[in-house]
């Protein structure tokens, strides 16, 4: 029933669309202003001083079919914890969990209210354009949740780009299947993207279970996954100088949950629904622009164990209404001001109550540089009333400074800080239960970078080095407490380390070569321990955090063809908090072959990826397995 609905408002939108794209363009052209990526705006314009990636579309192209997950855990440093197939799959950035870092999507904070996660194995690449990562915490531009960093996430449809449309099939190893189709209709004063994904995998794929007597040769079972969804995207010149932009993000998966393996069968499944729409309103003028933003967001996820009759209903809701104004005080002076409001619900079977959390949050960002722009320098300030209590307040300071020999240096020092979740303080049932008394988790961060960038002839070089530096303080953890487990502010980490970056790419007539290759250096370490911890946990290594971590990917593109290489190398996790046990370090290689032909009004193309060449077993967390090599093979039809 959901497929039909998804395919009749397809339709329905790309019907209305086509007709209002015609009407509109009716009208006398105007003179349009310069487009602001007002979703982006305030983390572009003051975050001076951090480290940015952006996954370019190059790279993004080579994950057909694939997840957010998958193309972050090859082309970053992040390090993805996957709980094996159709399982949660989260990001540990610089040595944190994964409620620390923030994931966006359009300016709106996905984060779930219950349990402060988000499940990056359930976002489709195809609904993403453009993908960065921010590296160190700045609780001042994100909120919450921001202490290791953010992913931000963006879709928009472009003016002026015409009518196109697109579509993609997949197939590969273990039974998955995947489509993929979209429209694109880009006029001067409207643009509008619609599109449409849906992907299935049985999943079945064999392994040896090193957990069973004898090691036998098993094939995974109960892992079968269907995902469809569409996503939607607006934009409406109203006149010369107003813009309103829409976003829409509707998707269901259903997912069989594999036993791990120490056991020997399962019968869970997961139903997850989710409901996101934003939309913003811009006034630009020559010395300032205002935005206006609404957003609601719906998540409900159904849980089923029919071995043991367990059935678990969790749902949560939140309403966000922002607004912020960029002020040009002068030539070399740039202000932001802002006001916040977002409310979160959350509902499930283990709360007694529907929890709700009322959050506002007053901004001040300020931005001055010379008038050659080689010294930049920020300072941001949050101030967040939360159910009527002040916070304590979240200031940040940045600077980048531009040498005349293509060198750059950037610093910046921040405070950030974590809000408990909904089942941090309300929890009840399965002999634990929840803190209302809890502290946000706090932590100060430096960064300090050198960077050397260079373009010649035909070539360009990109070389950094970023140390970075976090306390966290009031982490929060979950005990026994006289036989009742629950979560209390009795931790504190140190994650510091070395991130080493190079980019270099040739470009000729005919030919271009590209390599990346990114290395991180995260020691991340237990200073404080619970009370009823043993002693012989202070000073190790945080559990399922590598110390070291390199990715590397290299590209050749000739005429129209291209071939690409990406290694991966984690080193060696501890598995428990004395470091007494541990998974190995290990390293991937997938190679990916593409191959594109355009004809009249159109283009296609065939494209072939093959991961882990090597078949290398391995594991992100213990007895959950990953398959060994396997295949992806993807068609695709652009019309113009």
């Amino acid at each position: 029933m959901l497929k039909r609905k998804i395919v009749y408002l397809f339709f329905f939108c790309v019907t209305i669309t086509s007709s209002a794209q015609d009407s509109f363009d009716s009208i006398d052209t105007l003179v349009m202003l310069n487009e602001v990526s007002i979703n982006s705006y305030r983390f572009d314009q003051f975050s001076e001083g951090s480290k940015h990636q952006q996954i370019d579309s190059l790279s993004k192209s080579n994950h057909f079919s694939s997840s957010l997950a998958e193309a972050l855990n090859s082309l970053s440093t992040l390090y993805l914890k996957s709980y094996g197939y159709n399982g949660n799959t989260t990001v540990s950035l610089r040595g944190t969990t994964a409620a620390q870092t923030a994931i966006l999507w359009n300016g709106i904070n996905l984060q779930d209210p219950l349990n402060g996660g988000t499940n990056l194995e359930l976002i489709p690449l195809q609904v993403i354009d453009k993908i960065s990562i921010q590296y160190g915490g700045s609780g001042a531009l994100y909120g919450s949740g921001a202490i290791g960093g953010a992913i931000l996430m963006e879709s928009k449809a472009t003016f002026s780009s015409g009518q196109k449309a697109a579509i993609e099939l997949g197939t590969g190893s273990f039974g998955s299947y995947s489509a993929y189709a979209a429209i694109h209709n880009g006029g001067k004063k409207i643009a509008s993207s619609i599109r449409i994904f849906y992907r299935q995998a049985e999943n079945d794929f064999p392994f040896i279970n090193t957990q069973q007597f004898g090691h036998p040769k098993m094939k995974l079972s109960n892992s079968a996954s269907e995902y469809i969804g569409l996503s939607q995207d607006s934009r409406f010149w109203i006149a010369k100088n107003q813009q309103i932009n829409t976003h829409l993000w509707l998707q269901r998966t259903n997912r069989e949950l594999p036993p791990n393996m120490s056991a020997l069968v399962s019968k869970q499944s997961q139903k997850d629904d989710v409901l996101r729409f934003t939309a913003d309103y811009t006034l630009t003028k020559t010395k300032m622009d205002w935005m206006l933003r609404a957003a609601f967001l719906s998540s409900k996820l159904n849980f089923n164990d029919s071995l043991s009759g367990v059935f678990a209903e969790h749902k949560s809701q939140s309403a966000i209404l922002e607004t912020e104004v960029n002020y040009k005080t002068r030539d070399n002076h740039l202000a932001n001001l802002g006001i916040h409001e977002r409310i979160d619900w959350g509902v499930s079977s283990n709360i007694a109550n529907k929890s709700q959390r009322n959050n506002l949050a007053l901004l001040l960002n300020y931005k001055i540089w010379t008038p050659d722009k080689s010294l930049q320098f920020s300072t941001s300030l949050r101030q967040e009333l939360i159910d009527n209590a002040w916070s304590e307040p979240t200031p940040t300071i940045g600077f980048n400074y531009h040498f005349k020999n293509h060198f750059q240096l950037s610093g910046k020092i921040a405070r950030n800080y974590r809000q408990p979740t909904f089942n941090d303080l309300f929890w009840q049932g399965g002999f634990a239960k929840g803190n209302p008394d809890l502290h946000a988790e706090t932590a100060w961060a430096e960064d300090l970078a050198i960077q050397y960038f260079r373009s010649e002839n035909l070539n360009s070089y990109n070389f950094s080095i970023t140390a970075f530096n976090s306390y966290v303080k009031n982490l929060i953890l979950w005990i026994p407490v006289e036989g009742i487990w629950m979560p209390m502010n009795q931790k504190e980490v140190w994650a510091r380390g070395l991130e080493v970056d190079f980019k270099f790419h040739r470009k000729t007539d005919k030919a271009r070569l590209g390599l990346e290759i990114h290395y991180s250096y995260n020691p991340s370490t237990i200073e404080k321990k619970a009370e009823n911890e043993s002693s012989e946990i202070l000073k190790k290594q945080l559990i399922y955090t590598p110390k070291q971590q390199a990715k590397a990917l290299l590209t050749l593109e000739y005429k129209k063809y291209q071939s690409s290489i990406e290694q991966l190398f984690v080193g060696k996790r501890y598995t428990v908090a004395d470091n007494s046990s541990w998974l190995k370090s290990y390293g991937l290689t997938n190679i990916i072959l593409k191959k594109s032909f355009s004809k009249n009004n159109y283009d296609y193309g065939i494209g072939f990826r093959l991961n882990n060449l090597f078949n290398q077993k391995y594991q992100s967390m213990r007895s959950y397995v990953l398959p060994g090599r396997n295949f992806q093979l993807n068609i695709y039809f652009n019309f113009i």
